[in-house]
């Protein structure tokens, strides 16, 4: 371990910007993102008008989007809860799950030990909002109350939401609180601590839409402006956001193919101790040692370093004594260091300033570019006069190399002196696209998943506009980082396109479903008639493991049929001979198990396997009833035999078997051949009959069709070739089934561990097909999803038609006719499969294509209003406490001191559970209570049902036995233990 420590993720919401990406377009923009508030802004946010009228008002904040905003159910967190904690504790907690999507880290796997550190400015909102209202307070008990509030529980919250195992420690040192918490990061990190670790803080101070009074020689600025080594600089702008990095050691970040945007090589941290004028005051021997060390645990030379995000406050005295400092540790490298500070484009973020800064730095390293200090006016004179080796940009530049690695400082100084300093050092580039290479070659399969039918729809329409604002990204990259990268939620929608334009046309209009927790996924494998000349070619072209097992059946088919399967598979059927019986059955065959167990080979478990005629045979062979090369070689014996049999034909009738039997009368020779359908029969038996049926069937309006087939398939006219076929048949050795068959003679399911009665086959290429027979056992399986493996979509078709299926999931892997290039039907329908709740091996399936990770837009998390108004002054006589849940208020004290006598349930038990479901909806905020709802399904924790419980002692004087209602807490059943 070299100590050296990877950023390989980050997330923030800052003034002006809704992520990172929107920060640094404004960083590199040069462009200010505070606010200059107007008097009807303020006045409406509750500014009294005096202080507006004080000359020194400053009327400009840095402020963020809708604070009060915030996805509590993604959290599991009830409506109730949220409102009362502090915006910091959860914007920060939506902020770690970004910044862990970003790594690459938010998948369906356990984080493991994911280490929290972070810090959040003064709680104004649990001042103005939460602690103003002390009837709320008393309702939800003040320990709910001080864990959402309390910076104590900031990290461990995030950690216990999240599921991260590694260390979870607030850091608080005032503005430097989240560098330090990136370097209290790197230092678990290094010491085996924690695995990946988050870092970063929070300010949000509310009323956002509020000035401050400016004081002269203060810390803030008298004109709203922060000019950091401005030479009219005068102060800073206090400012809102929130942030965090993600960190793994390099050579873990290396190992596992992350994107690292910069590489911590080193970094301190120290206290100005009483070596300054005051607490407040910055002090310059602090600092000089702060940077010394940072540089010497980093083995770097300062004079290498070509940017350096100050702490920069733009106060005379500040700007001075951080100068002096840098100036005393730097000495002059190849070119000046260019110096910035992002306060001058946000503001001063207090607790989440230094991570700002470190953000601003390490993509300044991964985009090669220097950005400039935003309202540069004119530089102080030291930066003009050469006697620092430091100067300032304008405007941005490119980051040229000079022969040294990249690299980057950055600086936070507290209130109070706890001062760090970071040394950074470029990690990758951004991936510059190869005009060469031009579109993608081949469909990729793109999917997306969220909580709730609205943030998946979120989801498609924000990745829809990323793709098209980045019309160079790479759509293989795009769609491994949402099947390997991201964590896949209930409710999916899949697309499978061949480039950006059309990926994000298809997301604009793809339907959403909610996936099954455990689908039981049938594979369908369909019979002769379905085949089509080149069905394997772009399996074939795409899947090395299907090209594999098509060759080696190639091999083996040859010779028995004279002449070459992949003729017909994979290329354009030259001698026309794809749908002569003797060729189709055993090259179909063939196909549909390579396609089968390339299904396998990406993790797709079958619960049941369903052949249609000769598919029952690829099922046989899928299931592990007959080998493979056995399989292929009775499946062409049966074939040549079927093919030898008699001249008939096959005509499908659209009616039930009560309805054709009247029409069957006096052909003697006709037999049933398939049931495929309640209203699809197939009959089969000698042309002539056939076309009297047909006349028949015209006259009585009974709608038919003629099918192709030449031969009377599953009739008595194939009696003598499934006698000879079933002498074959039993000299093959029959195993015992590792999945089960639905048979297709009779509908039994075929559990694992046995294998087929002796004569079966034979049986089997004589009896009609009972395909419908065996579909109403498929459906009978728990939350079924077929699957149609092979060409065509006649069995899936024929589900449609059953009224069990009609809303069961059924996909058709090759539903058209037609060769398909690059296999792209094949992999919509594995969208499909994915979308039901079938798990998928995305790294299989994709096969060893490399590609890599690249940055998307993030979890649409919900929009939701959680937020208490402010309480309103509170007058010089108290008002009555107000009571959150008027109908089953806690019992008042009496005008005498004690308290009223517990009350009578109201209507016996059914006005109780009235009664309790109030007190549940005003204790959790949760609307959509009723009398069955489980207390913990809906977010209720064990702190909020002890509270509970106390309320109803309280009010009806009972103990109510805390086991016995943990074990199915529901109002009905509280209520039972109240009245019992």
């Amino acid at each position: 371990m070299n100590g050296d420590i990877a950023i390989v993720g980050m997330a923030g919401r800052f003034p002006g910007a809704a992520d990172v990406w929107q920060y640094w377009s404004n960083l590199a923009a040069g462009r200010i993102t505070i606010s200059s508030l107007t008097r009807s802004e303020l006045l409406a946010a509750g500014v009294p008008a005096d202080r507006l009228d004080d000359p020194a008002y400053v009327p400009a904040r840095g402020m963020l989007a809708a604070p009060e905003l915030f996805d509590a159910a993604f959290f599991g967190i009830t409506p109730r809860e949220a409102e009362t904690t502090d915006p910091q504790h959860r914007l920060l907690m939506q902020t770690a799950w970004a910044a862990l999507e970003s790594a690459g880290l938010a998948t369906d796997a356990p984080f493991g030990r994911v280490g929290v550190f972070a810090g959040a400015g003064f709680n104004y909102y649990a001042l103005h909002h939460v602690f103003a209202r002390p009837g709320l307070v008393d309702a939800q008990g003040l320990l709910s109350v001080v864990l959402g509030n309390e910076k104590d529980h900031l990290a461990a919250k995030i950690a216990y939401r999240l599921g991260l195992g590694g260390p979870a420690i607030t850091v608080q040192t005032a503005c430097s609180t989240s560098l330090v918490a990136v370097h209290l990061a790197a230092q678990s990190l290094r010491a085996g601590d924690s695995d990946v670790a988050l870092a970063g803080g929070a300010c949000v101070a509310v009323p956002q839409r509020s000035g401050y009074l400016y004081e002269t020689k203060g810390i803030m600025s008298p004109d709203g402006t922060c000019r950091p080594f401005d030479a009219t600089a005068e102060g800073t702008v206090p400012g809102n956001g929130v942030a965090l990095v993600v960190l793994k050691r390099a050579e873990d970040a290396r190992r596992d193919g992350d994107t690292v945007y910069a590489v911590i090589k080193g970094s301190a941290v120290n206290n100005d101790g009483s070596l300054k004028v005051g607490y407040t005051a910055p002090g310059v021997a602090g600092q000089v040692d702060v940077l010394t060390r940072a540089y010497a645990a980093a083995g770097v030379d300062p004079a290498t370093v070509g940017y350096l995000e100050a702490h920069g406050t733009a106060t005379e005295v500040g700007d001075a004594i951080e100068l002096s400092a840098l100036t005393e540790v730097f000495t002059w490298g190849t070119r000046p260091c260019s110096l910035g500070s992002v306060k001058a484009n946000v503001g001063h973020l207090d607790a989440a300033a230094g991570v700002a800064g470190l953000i601003k730095a390490a993509l300044a390293l991964h985009f090669r570019q220097i950005p400039p200090l935003a309202g540069l006016k004119q530089a102080r004179p030291e930066l003009l006069d050469g006697s620092t080796p430091f100067t300032v940009d304008a405007v941005a530049r490119p980051w040229e190399a000079d022969g040294t690695p990249r690299r980057a400082g950055v600086s936070a100084f507290g209130l109070g002196g706890t001062n760090v300093h970071m040394v950074l050092e470029e990690g990758d580039g951004p991936v510059v696209p190869d005009p060469a290479a031009g579109p993608g070659e081949r469909t990729e399969l793109v999917v997306l998943s969220g909580r709730t039918p609205e943030a998946v729809r979120a989801a498609a329409d924000q990745l829809g506009e990323h793709l098209r604002q980045h019309p160079d990204l790479p759509l293989a990259d795009v769609a491994r980082t949402l099947q390997s990268y991201r964590r896949h939620f209930p409710h999916r929608l899949a697309v499978a396109a061949r480039d950006l334009a059309g990926t994000a046309t298809r997301l604009g209009r793809a339907p959403a479903r909610a996936a099954a927790r455990r689908p039981s996924v049938v594979l369908l494998f369909p019979g002769q008639g379905a085949e089509f000349p080149g069905m394997s070619r772009g399996l074939y072209d795409r899947y090395p493991s299907f090209r594999a097992d098509l060759d080696r059946g190639a091999r083996l088919l040859t010779p028995v049929l004279g002449l070459d399967p992949r003729e017909v598979l994979v290329d354009d059927d030259p001698h026309d001979v794809a749908h002569r019986t003797d060729v189709t059955q055993p090259v179909l065959a063939l196909h549909e198990l390579a396609l089968g167990r390339l299904l396998l080979s990406w993790r797709i478990r079958p619960a049941a396997l369903v052949g249609h005629s000769v598919g029952e045979f690829a099922a046989a062979a899928l299931a592990g009833e007959l080998a493979g090369d056995d399989m292929l070689r009775l499946v062409a014996i049966r074939g040549r035999l079927m093919q030898d049999a008699p001249e008939g034909g096959m005509l499908a009738v659209l009616a039930s078997p009560p309805v054709l039997t009247p029409h069957l009368a006096g052909l003697a020779d006709l037999d049933v051949a398939a049931r495929n359908a309640p209203d699809l029969t197939v009959v089969a038996g000698p042309v002539a009959q056939l076309d009297a049926l047909r006349e028949r069937l015209t006259e009585a309006g009974v709608h038919w069709r003629a099918l192709p087939a030449r031969r009377a398939f599953h009739s008595r006219m194939m009696a003598d070739a499934a006698r000879r076929f079933g002498v074959e048949a039993d000299r093959v050795d029959q195993r015992p089934r590792t999945v089960a068959v639905i048979n297709t003679v009779d509908g039994a399911l075929l559990g694992k561990g046995l294998s087929r009665p002796a004569g079966y086959w034979a049986t089997q290429l004589r009896s009609p097909v009972g395909y419908h027979d065996a579909l109403l056992t498929a459906l009978g399986l728990p939350d079924p999803v077929l699957v149609e493996v092979g060409p065509g979509s006649a069995l899936t078709g024929a589900a449609r038609q059953t009224p069990q299926g009609r809303s069961v999931p059924a996909y058709a892997l090759q539903p058209r006719a037609t060769a398909r290039p690059d296999a792209g039907d094949v992999l919509a329908g594995i969208g499909a499969l994915w979308t039901a709740g079938v798990g998928v091996d995305w790294p299989a399936l994709r096969g060893d294509t490399g590609g890599r990770r690249v940055a998307l837009p993030g979890y649409p998390f919900a929009h939701t209003r959680h937020w208490l108004d402010a309480a309103p002054p509170v007058p010089d006589v108290p008002p009555p406490v107000p009571d959150i849940a008027p109908s089953v208020p806690d019992v008042p004290a009496s005008p005498a001191g004690g308290t009223d006598a517990p009350a009578s349930p109201a209507g016996g038990e059914g006005g109780l559970v009235g009664e309790l479901v109030a007190l549940w909806t005003a204790l959790l905020g949760v609307p959509e209570i009723g009398p069955d709802t489980n207390f913990f399904a809906v977010g209720g924790d064990s702190l909020l049902l002890i509270r509970m419980i106390s309320q109803v002692r309280r009010r009806y004087g009972v103990r109510v036995p805390i086991d016995t209602l943990t074990a199915d807490a529901t109002p009905r059943v509280l209520a039972g233990l109240v009245t019992a």
